[in-house]
């Protein structure tokens, strides 16, 4: 649940001379107290569009996460106000509840009035900002406008880019929450079938022509909670190519983690919050658009919304030195919160030449072995409570490790106390999420989540990699990490009546890291459930010795990066995926028919 404290502001000047509609429609700003206390517009413009039957109203829950995610941000960073964080003023439009769902020419009229108010709002911006500027550096008058739609407002928004009033270039980013994208959910007039072949017969082509290309388009569904759409045709990778789409689940983002229902995607308090957290990212007031240029924003809403883990291997190398460090060996007590595979050397921080007094552990994991390597990716999985400096937060997200090169700067045995050894911080990739939730576990309670990372390997140039973790007494948390051979997936095709006649048993081909990886090539059908079985097999020599520091996390995923499940700590788990959706046009691109389980 989020909170807030609305008023709503109706445009009134927006009249019979700016919109035919103007008797059937209304258009309104958004204030939320105790933020705005200005009735002119003056950020950066957004526009709300409501679905089927729905309200004005409901742009609340996003528009105060937004405006809280911007005082927090300039509350820590004043200085990003004048690189063009400027915050965001929303509109929204009141469509007289019509469904939209059920009437083709709804949906026209409805993308017509937002062509009109979209040339509205932006008449308002060069009288306001000459009159609140908020800094120094001069900031672009609009010339675009950010569009929210949510179910049948996406569909209407990309509807406005077809018809005679719109203005080429004055939307440049649209984020859809629960939209139909591909074919109507309930084909009940001709005409609504009409009017989605001509709009994605546009859009396709938009992007074959170049009409689109700065057009940036994303669409988040909630899942299986959703009995008012199928979360299916949710999918954009049909209509946008990659550079400009995206399109997933809310189940697999991180700080969500959530299946939701048609209605709460969009006051749901983790939604509205990673939403928020996006939106901020991507301002830039000096721009005529408003935003930071396509291939950057698009970056920022892939590292926001997809897990990184998607990847074979994270996007990391070891020729990207941040700074230096200098160690000294030293022989420390055996600590049992690290694990590492090959046994580690550990080596002390030399104060005097170190970037922080604080006691560093490095835990040094030797890259070669006799007759080769030990691996050559590294995987480190954490709590990270190690790292934290007070109990642990669940809010907390910039809590990461040092990884580092390291070579020995001497020839003595690696053991004696006086040995150096020279270190570069290497630039980390990504941390993944893995939450440790289960089903049944109460929503509104913080999920506790581990991190986890994996990082290729130069294999000639360096000795050790290192891995720097606090040395201080009644440490929490726990770190596991291991070199590997190049991550590969277990794969397996499965036919249609296989698995009726016998079950199918699959063990990792690879050497069991910290993560294994089974790829199943089996039918996309959402009526097909796998029911799968979790063995876990404990080495017999430390099964009695160790204690287990969290039970297994299972993360299943499809070929399209759309939709993403965790288990946490669940033997029986039932593999179940959103597929193509039916009544799909013929020239929409075929998908992988893949699931994908880490």
């Amino acid at each position: 649940m989020s909170y807030s404290r609305p008023r709503y502001i109706e445009q009134t000047e927006f009249g019979r001379s700016w919109t035919r509609y103007s008797a059937k429609y209304k258009l309104y700003l958004y204030r939320e107290g105790g933020f705005d206390v200005h009735d002119q517009p003056f950020r950066i413009p957004v526009l709300f569009v409501p679905g089927n039957a729905g309200s004005h109203k409901q742009v609340r829950s996003i528009a105060a996460a937004s405006s809280s995610a911007f005082v927090k941000m300039v509350g820590e960073s004043p200085h990003l106000v004048d690189e063009g964080c400027v915050g965001y003023d929303f509109f929204t439009v009141g469509l007289n509840e019509e469904l939209t769902a059920l009437h083709g020419y709804s949906i026209l009229e409805q993308a017509d009035f937002v062509n009109d108010a979209i040339r509205y709002i932006l008449s308002l911006y060069p009288k306001t900002r000459a009159k609140h500027q908020l800094s120094q550096t001069k900031m672009a008058l609009p010339t675009s406008v950010v569009v929210v739609g949510h179910s049948m407002g996406g569909v209407v928004a990309r509807t406005a880019f077809t018809l005679p009033n719109h203005i080429v270039g004055s939307i440049h980013a649209i984020f859809t929450l629960s939209t139909p994208h591909n074919n109507p959910t309930a084909s009940l007039e001709r005409h609504v079938e009409d009017v989605y072949n001509t709009i994605n017969q546009f859009w396709r082509r938009g992007f074959r022509n170049g009409t689109l290309d700065d057009v940036s388009l994303v669409s988040i569904a909630g899942g299986n909670l959703d009995s008012m759409i199928n979360s299916d045709y949710a999918f954009v990778g049909d209509l946008a190519p990659s550079r400009n789409a995206l399109s997933v689940l809310s189940s697999g983002i991180n700080d969500v983690w959530l299946s939701l229902d048609h209605q709460s995607i969009l006051w749901c308090a983790q939604m509205a919050h990673k939403f928020s957290a996006m939106m901020v990212r991507i301002m830039d007031a000096r721009q005529p658009t408003q935003l930071v240029p396509l291939d950057e924003r698009m970056a920022v809403m892939r590292e926001l919304l997809y897990p990184s883990i998607d990847g074979e291997v994270s996007e990391g190398v070891m020729d990207k030195p941040m700074g230096s460090e200098s160690y000294r060996y030293v022989r420390l007590a055996d600590n049992d919160e690290v694990k590492l595979h090959p046994v580690d050397v550990r080596a002390l921080a030399d104060y005097s030449q170190t970037r922080s007094r604080k006691a560093r552990a490095l835990h040094l994991l030797p890259l070669h072995k006799e007759g080769g390597y030990n691996g050559q990716v590294v995987q480190v999985l954490y709590d990270p409570q190690l790292f934290a400096d007070q109990p642990f937060d669940a809010s907390q997200t910039n809590v990461q490790l040092a990884l580092l090169s390291c070579n020995r700067n001497s020839t003595h045995n690696i053991a004696d106390a006086d040995v150096n050894v020279l270190c570069t911080t290497l630039s980390i990739p990504k941390v993944t999420k893995l939450p440790l939730k289960r089903d049944g576990d109460d929503p509104n309670l913080p999920v506790h989540s581990l991190h986890y990372i994996e990082y290729p390997l130069s294999l000639d140039q360096y000795e050790y990699v290192g891995i720097e973790v606090p040395a201080k007494p009644g440490i929490q948390g726990f770190l596991q990490a291991s070199l590997t051979d190049q991550p590969q997936a277990t794969e397996k095709t499965i036919g249609n009546t296989q698995l009726l006649v016998q079950p199918l048993t699959i063990v990792p081909d690879q050497k069991l890291g910290v993560r294994s990886r089974i790829k199943l090539n089996v039918p996309e059908d959402p009526f097909i459930v796998y029911r799968t079985k979790l063995v876990l097999r404990r080495n017999p020599a430390t099964a009695l010795s160790q204690e287990a520091k969290f039970g297994p996390v299972v993360r299943q995923s499809d070929g399209r990066r759309f939709e993403s499940k965790f288990w946490y700590d669940q033997r029986t788990l039932d593999l179940a995926i959103h597929g193509r959706g039916a009544y799909l046009p013929t020239d929409s691109e075929p998908s992988n028919k893949t699931v994908s389980s880490d």
